[in-house]
């Protein structure tokens, strides 16, 4: 290989296994890997990796990242019960600072900078705390001196010892504090370049052949049946590719009925969760389709209480106030979590970023089918209350009263505890819907929850909202309501 092609060391290159201290440092990994005795393939999903990828590395025809390698020594200690040798990781460490030196100096003068700013860093902690020991070693001496001083005929030789004690470490003190501000110094100095260095790499873009010869490649890789070659193209454009270009990509893979839906959910599983967001349009304008779904189902899997405003506020159509890909979306995330608590936390967190009320009539449904503990979504209705976003309770109940036998109803309204009954009966006493606030009433008299029904009507009383009660609608209900009152209870 020529001295400029090392210098490169371009992914092709590596590919082919031309650079020998990548092919070196893969031994050593191939040789740590084979002591954990599982499959390449068992091992890529353990790590979510793609198996070609960890192949490449344990060949040597790639540089294998130094997250991989550290992931794969923890995984080797765990599996021998000990840890592997320091001098054994650090020659491990050295050894692919080498490989990155001859395939990407420039990454390797970043690396480099990283790991001395990380030293010069460690130096100054110390710097502190020397300055800190020195600081309380001070204070004690000088309180040992006043003390002396106070019977100076007494102690007068020793007390001159100590102040000659104390002058010392003054004259320590400043030292360390020299050393501080100079380790801080350079400390700022290796921050400030490596933040050079990563904006300048930052701006840099690898080079990548042209989209239309990029879809030539594609065409030929299926003519001759290369089908993982063809995957692992489309799957790198999902992540390198400009965002526009890669729109035009998933037009190109849907008009040829190419499996549009797996580029569509790469795009939304390894782009930044922004250029996710932007890519929504272009999915949404293919309609209900395989596509969309597996869209959805990889951005809902990437959400968290932490992102979850950002994906609401991404998701919404501005122009025309719609709420439906957002709705769409954060439905899926929650149908996935594990408890009703955790539905809870998910959607009010969604809905930090928005004080207006926002239609989520899927996830209310989703939330309203509830699970085996909570039937109807009341649990969630509740926190959703007491978390103070009301009108996502509204339409949980909206969808949860026309869902379930009347029986079942009332008994998992029995289910909850005291405040959660109070919470769930003043959010039916506020709707603004009062159909809603009736049909819910009416299904308690049908289901002959007395106690319960009286518990409710009482609320309403104590509001006066017991009067938006549409009687006419339902004969048990209004005989339910007659009885109440001639019970004495109004």
């Amino acid at each position: 290989m020529t001295e400029v092609a090392r210098t490169q060391g371009n992914s092709s290159e590596i590919e082919r296994g031309g650079v020998a201290e990548v092919a070196a440092l893969g031994t050593v990994l191939k040789g740590l890997f084979n002591r954990l005795d599982i499959p390449q393939a068992q091992y890529a999903h353990r790590v979510h990796l793609d198996k070609s990828a960890v192949s490449r590395y344990l060949a040597g025809r790639r540089l294998a990242p130094q997250d991989f390698i550290d992931r794969l020594v923890r995984e080797v200690e765990e599996h021998v019960g000990a840890p592997l040798q320091p001098e054994a990781k650090e020659a491990l460490r050295s050894q692919r600072l080498e490989a990155l030196r001859v395939c990407n100096p420039e990454e390797f003068r970043l690396e480099s900078l990283r790991d001395e700013l990380a030293r010069s860093r460690r130096d100054t902690e110390r710097a502190h705390r020397n300055v800190e020991a020195l600081h309380a070693l001070l204070e004690k001496k000088e309180s040992e001196v006043r003390h002396v001083a106070e019977d100076l005929t007494r102690l007068r030789l020793d007390w001159g010892a100590e102040r000659t004690a104390l002058a010392r470490l003054r004259q320590d003190l400043q030292d360390a504090e020299r050393l501080r501000e100079e380790a801080e110094r350079q400390s700022r100095e290796l921050r400030d370049q490596v933040l050079r260095l990563e904006e300048e790499l930052s701006r840099r873009r690898p080079e990548i052949v042209p989209l239309e010869t990029l879809k030539d490649q594609l065409l030929s890789m299926w003519d001759e049946e290369d089908l993982p070659q063809a995957a692992r193209e489309l799957t790198e454009a999902a992540w390198s590719r400009p965002l526009e270009e890669a729109a035009e990509l998933l037009r190109w893979l849907t008009e040829r009925g190419a499996a549009p839906e797996t580029f569509a959910a790469d795009v939304a599983r390894l782009r930044p969760l922004d250029d996710v967001l932007a890519f929504a349009p272009e999915v949404v304008r293919l309609g209900r389709t395989r596509t969309r779904e597996s869209w959805t189902a990889a951005v809902a899997a990437r959400i968290t209480e932490r992102n979850a405003a950002l994906v609401l506020q991404g998701l919404r159509d501005v122009e025309i106030r719609s709420d439906s890909e957002a709705d769409r979306v954060l439905s899926v995330a929650v149908a996935r979590v594990r408890s009703d608590a955790a539905a809870v936390a998910l959607v009010t967190a969604a809905l930090g970023g928005t004080a207006a009320p926002v239609r989520l009539a899927r996830v209310a449904e989703t939330l309203a089918n509830g699970s085996r503990l909570d039937r109807f979504g009341l649990r969630a209705l509740v926190g959703l209350a007491k978390a103070g976003r009301h009108d996502m309770a509204a339409l949980v109940l909206a969808a949860a009263v026309g869902s379930g036998p009347d029986l079942r109803l009332g008994r998992a309204i029995r289910e909850l505890d005291d405040a959660g009954i109070d919470t769930l009966f003043d959010v039916v006493t506020w709707l603004d819907d009062t159909g809603v606030m009736t049909t819910f009433t009416m299904r308690l008299a049908r289901a002959d929850e007395t106690a319960l029904l009286g518990r409710l009507l009482t609320v309403m009383v104590g509001h006066g909202r017991l009067e938006l009660l549409d009687l006419e609608s339902s004969e048990v209900l209004a005989s339910a309501v007659r009885d109440w009152r001639r019970s004495g209870h109004q």
